[in-house]
């Protein structure tokens, strides 16, 4: 067997040098004089130092060309990367979300880690925690949601009225979901349709940036084949190729209301909502580069941009909750007013209300109640 005995011991020759790398870590940052904090950081470094000498034996000892060696050694790396690039102490917050997915305590519907930046599967997961937990007290104040709800509305609009039509019929259908979600007796019917989804955690992050927009992005990255296909027919004109695009997303929304379970529930608002806005977005991302195509990816370069200054350590601060919130806001403040300002002056207007963090530290058992 190539999995040999040898390497089996290299292996956990490996782990034991991680285990002890870790341990010493924490014994020299663990230090709380401030007149050891120069020396510590000399430690540190003769740690590193070490490290890396006993990395090239290592490497020297075992195959690169064995996949098992590549894939045992990216696990270890993301162990290690994770207790040592971060500065211990800097990010509580952070530390204790690490230590319960090091559990196996945290789950996720998708993990975004390689789109995200992350360094591996468990610092996403960590971070995932943390903002689960700043959105849930980001939307604890009704004022926030409603900047929120309203931002939305006028970009996608926007974006709509760029494809030269109207929006009416989208900001009405648009406005009825945010009414009914502002209802707390829906959220349980919500959270079961939700559920049956793959969406286990309520929130700002796991359903809008990660079930609807991130999907929705993924999926005009790869579309049906019958649309690619309409697409790149130079036969065909522009306008019989929107029709086609439009003619498909309407069919497929058709298709999935037939499965919904609840007639008059969330999915069946989002579908409402889908219907105005998916044909222009399909044909803003896979039809000709017009303004509108410029639109749609600049749209989607804010979203991919907000979300991995989220998930890094260096652009926002993971000390709290309260301060992640903070800094979260901050960041959708910036990526609003980017959106508003490449739409024109006609849509630029004083975002009132909100421009600085108005959430109320409410009681965690209250805002449990809410996700629930």
């Amino acid at each position: 067997d190539v999995i040999s005995v040898e390497f089996i011991h290299r292996l956990k020759s490996l782990l034991q040098r991680a285990y002890r790398l870790q341990e010493e870590f924490e014994g020299v940052l663990g230090m709380s004089e401030p007149s050891s904090r120069s020396s510590s950081q000399d430690e540190v470094a003769d740690l590193l130092a070490r490290e890396d000498l006993d990395d090239v034996c290592l490497r020297d000892s075992i195959s690169i060309a064995s996949n098992d060696s590549f894939v045992s050694a990216a696990e270890l790396s993301e162990h290690r990367d994770l207790r040592s690039t971060f500065p211990l102490g800097h990010h509580p917050f952070y530390e204790e979300a690490l230590q319960m997915a090091e559990e196996g305590k945290i789950s996720c519907r998708v993990l975004r880690t390689e789109i995200l930046e992350c360094v591996g599967d468990l610092d996403f997961l960590a971070k995932l925690h943390c903002v689960r937990q700043a959105c849930e007290l980001i939307l604890s104040n009704r004022a926030t949601r409603m900047f929120l709800a309203d931002t939305g509305k006028k970009i996608l609009s926007s974006i709509i009225v760029k494809a030269q039509k109207s929006p009416n019929r989208f900001e009405e259908v648009f406005e009825e979901l945010i009414f009914f979600l502002e209802h707390s007796d829906h959220w349980e019917d919500t959270e079961l349709e939700l559920a049956s989804r793959g969406v286990r955690h309520l929130n700002f992050y796991d359903v809008v940036l990660d079930f609807i927009l991130m999907d929705s992005f993924e999926d005009l990255e790869n579309p049906p084949i019958s649309i690619q296909n309409v697409i790149n027919n130079r036969w065909l004109n522009s306008s019989f190729k929107e029709t086609a695009v439009a003619s498909s997303c309407w069919s497929v929304l058709k298709q999935k209301r037939q499965h919904m379970k609840m007639a008059n529930g969330f999915i069946s608002h989002f579908y409402a909502v889908c219907e105005q806005i998916s044909p222009v977005l399909a044909w803003g991302f896979l039809g000709p580069k017009t303004s509108l195509h410029d639109l749609c990816f600049f749209f989607k370069d804010q979203v991919l941009h907000f979300l991995k200054d989220v998930f890094d350590l260096d652009k926002v601060r993971y000390s709290s909750v309260e301060t992640l919130a903070e800094d979260m806001l901050h960041l959708l403040h910036r990526r609003s007013e980017l959106l508003l300002a490449y739409l024109g002056p006609d849509t630029l207007r004083p975002l009132s209300g909100c421009s600085t963090l108005q959430v109320q530290l409410v009681p965690s058992a209250l805002l449990e109640a809410q996700a629930q």
